[in-house]
């Protein structure tokens, strides 16, 4: 956690964090609801009433949290482009879910589904949830690759068209599946929007849009973690946490523990245009006993760096750093 929070503070440890800067970029993005601005003043919490204001919230109850003054992106993505506006060249720091590797005024913090008070829905009940599927065992799975989602990808948001679905990264993957439904069962939980005129030719081309229950998710040996409008949250978390193997598409966009996840030690990696996604599958198949260990690997690291209290701590160590570079 040092590490990551270091190399992500690292543009303002020279001239830190003033307070004039934090005024000047809220004035540039006060009126965009998708920021919001908090402050911890003596243990108290200011801001918005947001899921992110709850967390902050059991933050300043469990740890001492310095004063601190910072702006929050309550979107999944920044893009790149928005530092190069003249307004935001060289603005305060942004606290985000996720983001690209370049944007370095960036700084990974908890996502803004998460909501740290609810047991019934998000991360906690997935925890409870893939914790509770834990009796299947790992040679009672079905060895395919397993995966469901929306037809949204980041650079191609609300893009998918009958002519270009397939070689969008999610799109890409259901057209495999339906190329090789012995190695991949993957499928779209909502047709693309612009497609969706046409169901007839939809169902003929993408196949049919289902829901699956975890239980019966839990018996594919494989999970695919592939980005959505940037990192999947927080589905990147409990396909580690099931104990399946993990294939994980390799981008530019990171989360927090993503510098502490290593390839072929805890998921396969795949690379972000999927074109060896099959020779991994064959691999799997082929080195069982060495695909088991990663699985394993890979629900040991989110039950020993992804449960609530380490993102308490990580974002309360993202806190003080804050903090401690703040200046009048």
């Amino acid at each position: 956690m040092d590490k990551v929070i270091e190399k992500e503070f690292a543009p303002f440890k020279k001239e830190g964090i003033s307070k004039a800067l934090i005024e000047s970029t809220w004035e540039k993005c006060k009126n965009k609801k998708e920021f919001k601005r908090f402050q911890i003043i003596d243990s108290k919490v200011y801001g918005e009433d947001t899921r992110i204001k709850k967390l902050l919230t059991v933050l300043t109850q469990k740890y001492k949290v310095p004063d601190v003054d910072f702006i929050y992106f309550y979107e999944d993505r920044i893009k790149p482009c928005f530092f190069k506006r003249k307004a935001f060249k060289k603005s305060a720091p942004f606290l985000v879910s996720a983001k690209s590797k370049s944007l370095s005024r960036a700084i990974l913090f908890a996502d803004w589904i998460y909501d740290i008070e609810t047991q019934e829905k998000g991360w906690n009940f997935l925890i409870q949830k893939m914790n509770e599927l834990q009796t299947i065992r790992w040679e009672e799975k079905i060895d395919k690759l397993f995966w469901r989602g929306t037809p949204w990808d980041g650079k191609h948001f609300d893009m998918y068209t009958f002519d270009n679905w397939t070689s969008i990264p999610r799109g890409k993957l259901v057209h495999l599946s339906r190329q090789h439904p012995e190695l991949i069962d993957a499928a779209f939980s909502e047709y693309p929007k612009k497609c969706r005129e046409d169901p007839d030719r939809c169902k003929q081309e993408m196949g049919e849009i289902s829901f699956v229950p975890w239980e019966e998710v839990a018996h594919f040996k494989y999970q695919m973690a592939i980005d959505g409008v940037t990192c999947s949250f927080p589905a990147t978390q409990w396909k580690l946490l099931l104990g399946a193997l993990a294939f994980k598409q390799e981008t530019p966009d990171v989360m927090y523990f993503y510098d502490a996840l290593i390839p072929w030690e805890h998921y396969i990696p795949v690379k972000q245009d999927l074109s060896d996604l099959l020779t991994q599958i064959k691999w799997a198949k082929s080195h069982d006993a060495e695909a088991k260990r990663i699985a394993q690997n890979g629900r040991e690291f989110a039950l020993t760096h992804l449960m609530p209290e380490h993102l308490l701590l990580y974002c309360y160590k993202v806190l003080v750093r804050y903090a401690s570079l703040q200046v009048p």
